[in-house]
């Protein structure tokens, strides 16, 4: 391929050099970069691939895309562009022959819930014979292949090489989990979504946005711009109706089939539900008719997360039965209200919970499941959002009988700082804390400490193996370190 082909319909500033001349692929990291591929210079948080120039040349980079314009006298062509992410994300599409338009994908963002509907929705399509894929946090999954998730929505490029192995796999149906960073971005610019489901929006990720408002218009992007300018025929969109921010999103959309659902407004609403700390039952009402479910999910925020891939399903053309039997097919999500306990003394679950609603709704819901207390044991990540610390805080001293505040994912930060801040929303309402900075002390001692009637949160990790200090990733698993303190009783 020739660069000037690869190029071909980006927004281009000015360029320089042959643009005939033959490449042989694109890379956006100079360590990975093989002789002859075009280096796209990408500005990121904490590094600048623009200060990586010279090395991908010393590489044999043969071409380069960036944002700024290059010393004089470069033996290579280049061009620039107003946003290096945005045009990546195009000539990948463009480099493996626009795998998109091969798959039918449903993007799932908001700020809680993706990760489970995903999985929901994953139950339901294999349900209805469909070979399926997903794209989200826990991994990225298809045909019997998993890989590790590094982040939710991968760069641009890593997407469109995943999306066209796929293809070559055989995989029908994709569901993806669409983060707000990834939107914000452009990685997902220039794929063609099928549909796209809204769970929910609430306080998170403001180090990166700023404010509400601009995070909504992250997440909005999806369907204003990713699935509006998608050339599939048939879009649609389905949305929390209970949400406001579902309400608003809904109300600036068009061109599109819409569904909306919630417990109870929305063509998808259920007539009635129960809740336990062994799942739910509920009555749901669709458009296609009412029919029953159970589920082994705990929680009424899980209540929604079915609701909404009900939906989908439904704008899928997947049959009640199909729907129905996925649903009640799906034991467990990896760290998400995930049982660690036999059933032999307290109840024992780990949940990912990071934000102050998803910790708001998963004690709410517990408090009025269980006759004992509920002993909560949680930290917040360094290097991110620090306004919800102290939210976070007030939640847990007001709805934990006993909380443990603990560390999370320090990163960079000092872990007592961290904890500090946490404590300033407790002390707001008072409650019951201790601090143990050590998390596998703080979940030895939350389960030690609780009778059978009790039940213990482990929040804020969920699936995760791992603990972040510094730059160094630590073995660390919530779920084993649970499993460990219950033996030890």
């Amino acid at each position: 391929m020739e660069f000037g082909e690869l190029i071909k319909g980006l927004e281009i500033i000015r360029s320089a050099g042959d643009l005939g001349k033959e490449i042989k692929g694109v890379a956006y990291d100079s360590r990975l970069l093989e002789e002859g591929e075009v280096f796209v210079a990408i500005r990121g948080t904490r590094w600048d691939g623009h200060d990586f120039i010279e090395e991908a040349m010393k590489k044999g980079a043969s071409g380069l895309i960036l944002e700024r314009e290059p010393p004089g006298g470069l033996p290579v062509p280049w061009v620039q562009v107003p946003s290096s992410r945005r045009a990546l994300a195009r000539i990948s599409c463009r480099l493996f022959s626009h795998p998109s338009l091969s798959l039918r994908i449903v993007g799932v963002t908001g700020t809680n819930g993706k990760t489970t509907t995903t999985y929901l929705l994953e139950s339901i399509l294999k349900e209805a014979g469909r070979e399926v894929a997903v794209v989200g946090t826990v991994n990225y999954r298809y045909k019997g292949k998993e890989v590790p998730a590094p982040v939710t929505t991968p760069e641009s490029y890593d997407l469109q090489k995943i999306l066209r192995e796929m293809v070559s796999k055989g995989v029908q149906d994709l569901v993806m989990e669409v983060s707000s960073h990834a939107l914000e971005q452009g990685r997902v610019e220039g794929s063609h979504f099928d549909g796209a489901i809204f769970t929910n929006l609430s306080h998170d990720h403001l180090d990166y946005h700023g404010e509400m408002s601009r995070y909504f218009e992250a997440k909005r992007r999806l369907f204003t711009e990713v699935l509006t300018e998608s050339r599939k025929g048939d879009r649609w969109m389905t949305y929390n109706v209970e949400d406001p921010w579902g309400q608003r999103l809904a109300e600036g959309v068009s061109g599109m089939r819409k569904l909306p659902f919630g417990i109870k407004r929305g063509e998808v609403r259920t007539l009635r539900y129960s809740l336990s700390l062994r799942g739910f039952e509920a009555e749901v009402i669709t458009p296609e008719g009412p029919f029953s479910l159970r589920s082994s999910l705990l929680g009424r925020h899980n209540l929604y997360n079915v609701l909404a891939s009900v939906s989908a399903a439904i704008l899928l053309g997947v049959e009640i039965e199909a729907i129905r039997r996925g649903i009640e097919g799906l034991r467990a999500v990896p760290g998400r209200m995930e049982r660690v306990d036999d059933g032999e003394g307290p109840s024992v679950f780990v949940d990912y919970a990071h934000t102050p609603d998803a910790l708001r709704s998963v004690l709410e819901g517990v408090r009025r499941l269980t006759k004992g207390k509920v002993i909560v044991v949680f930290g917040c990540g360094g290097e991110r959002d620090r306004e919800k610390r102290p939210l976070m805080g007030e939640v847990a001293a007001s709805l934990g009988h006993k909380v443990i505040i603990t560390s999370d994912n320090p990163r960079g930060e000092d872990p007592y700082e961290i904890i500090h801040q946490i404590e300033e929303g407790c002390r707001r309402v008072g409650g019951d804390w201790i601090v143990l900075p050590d998390r596998r002390e703080a979940i030895r001692k939350a389960v030690a400490m609780a009778k059978e009637e009790d039940v213990v949160i482990i929040a804020g990790k969920g699936h995760e193996a791992y603990q972040i200090w510094g730059d160094k990733r630590v073995p660390f698993d919530d779920r084993e370190e649970a499993k460990r303190a219950l033996e030890g009783r």
